[in-house]
């Protein structure tokens, strides 16, 4: 079995996703598994 996502790394995820919104983050690992969440990783 996987890791376990954190709550507030959902909730952020959830509320990009709900206003169709692209996500930006330094922690990748944190928010590739969410199905749906457009992600741009900034490094």
């Amino acid at each position: 079995m996987g890791k376990k996502l954190d709550n507030m790394d959902l909730l952020i995820a959830s509320i990009a996703i709900d206003n169709k919104l692209t996500l930006v983050t330094g922690n990748r690992r944190h928010y590739e598994r969410i199905p749906g969440l457009k992600l741009l990783v900034w490094e």
